[in-house]
């Protein structure tokens, strides 16, 4: 694949990266965050709503950005083993923010009534570590990759370029 195409490909999934970590979450977060506003109390406070959305910015901005480094590199590529590699370390930190900046807990108090009132609790940490234990089943493979790759380096470049140990083949 050109160049070109390896970039435009980079674009695309850095767009939907920033869609998908930071733009989603971040209307989601402001949405239950207003749900108070309609007569539904929540306890998440002003300072715990700014955690969750600055470790949402942040960790999406990363993640981001590695996913268009790794995207438009070319495939079987050292640089692209790396980046790949990178970019799964900070999506398990990603994952990981969730459950300390306190994204994973939402409390819900309501009170119907004078005589009725109550709360539910959503806990997400349970689910977030299964996320974690695949995270790190991924990270396993892309290091699997990136060693593969390192290894195979010469291979690689024969196949892709036609080069056999420097020179063009007739």
């Amino acid at each position: 694949m050109g160049a070109g195409k390896n970039l435009i490909k980079g674009i695309i999934f850095m767009g939907a990266y920033i869609i998908i970590t930071m733009v989603i979450p971040y209307f989601t977060f402001t949405w239950i965050k207003d749900l108070s506003d309609l007569g539904i109390p929540i306890v998440l406070e002003q300072q715990e709503y700014e955690s969750i959305i600055f470790w949402i910015s942040a960790f999406g901005l990363l993640i981001s950005s590695l996913a268009f480094f790794s995207y438009s590199s070319p495939k079987q590529s050292i640089r692209k083993g790396v980046f790949a590699l990178l970019q799964i370390l900070v999506n398990s930190l990603y994952i990981w923010s969730y459950k300390f900046s306190g994204a994973a807990d939402i409390l819900f108090q309501f009170d119907a009534s004078q005589h009725m009132t109550g709360y539910f609790f959503l806990n997400f940490q349970n689910m977030i570590m299964v996320y974690l234990g695949i995270y790190f089943l991924t990270i396993v493979l892309k290091g699997y990759d990136l060693v593969d790759f390192i290894i195979n380096r010469e291979k690689i470049r024969e196949k892709r370029y036609g080069i056999s140990g420097g020179y063009e083949k007739k």
